[in-house]
């Protein structure tokens, strides 16, 4: 099994980052709903969607959305709150296929580059570009690999329930790595979170011959600008021209 799937669907991910912050999840599906003003039928794609914090939000605020991941029982959380106009389905982001488009793409926090082979990451915005309509946008919220590299913690413990998490950072040209050694008890388990370093520059490539051109780049969750030594994030917004 690939990293992402065996550590995604293990119960330690779940206990690990059981304090997602929803209230930053909201801010900014405020900022986008209001910077791109999308009308009420307007359909969004949750894609890599995670226990659906995002896409829960933005059907609370009347929008009809699905929701794709790979991880079952970060879905199952999620299907939880399912109704008429929230939907969420198990999907390979390299592999998924639409019966009809979308007015929005959605990929956040940072739920892209996980793939060993960099023609998947291709191969995702690929899929994306299929299940677009004409004029709908993609969002990417991507860490800012730059100050992520200057400003690394290498080493950090965490004690949760009773588990203790040692987690070692790590980076070489391509990769970030993040490795998590965990003891429960008298038992032992070793996982690694492994995303791959990507630019600006590099996210344009993906899009290359798509007819997706980029239109914003924010640097955080606020949607100010982007600043490739100091902003938190790189959130890029392409629009579909065709």
């Amino acid at each position: 099994m690939k990293w992402f799937e065996s550590w995604f669907d293990s119960k330690y991910y779940h206990i690990l980052y059981q304090k997602r912050d929803y209230s930053e999840a909201a801010l900014f599906i405020d900022n986008i709903l209001t910077t791109f003003q999308p009308k009420k039928n307007t359909k969004f794609l949750d894609l890599g969607c995670g226990s659906g914090r995002h896409s829960i939000y933005l059907n609370k605020k009347g929008f009809n959305v699905d929701g794709f991941d790979l991880s079952k029982k970060s879905l199952e959380e999620a299907k939880k709150q399912e109704n008429n106009t929230l939907k969420f389905y198990q999907k390979d982001m390299r592999t998924f296929k639409v019966n009809s488009k979308y007015d929005f793409v959605l990929n956040l926090f940072t739920s892209f580059g996980y793939f060993e082979d960099d023609n998947d990451n291709k191969n995702v915005f690929e899929n994306i570009a299929k299940s677009l309509k004409s004029d709908g946008h993609l969002i990417i919220d991507f860490f800012n690999s730059e100050k992520v590299i200057n400003q690394i913690k290498s080493r950090e413990t965490k004690k949760i329930n009773d588990i203790i998490f040692n987690i070692k950072k790590t980076h070489d040209e391509n990769f970030i790595y993040k490795k998590i050694s965990i003891t429960d008890k008298k038992n032992k388990y070793n996982f690694t979170e492994k995303v791959r370093l990507i630019s600006k520059q590099k996210f344009i490539n993906y899009a290359n011959g798509l007819n997706m051109d980029l239109i914003f780049t924010f640097g955080n969750y606020n949607l100010t600008k982007y600043n490739k030594k100091t902003s938190d994030r790189l959130i890029l917004v392409f629009k579909k021209t065709i």
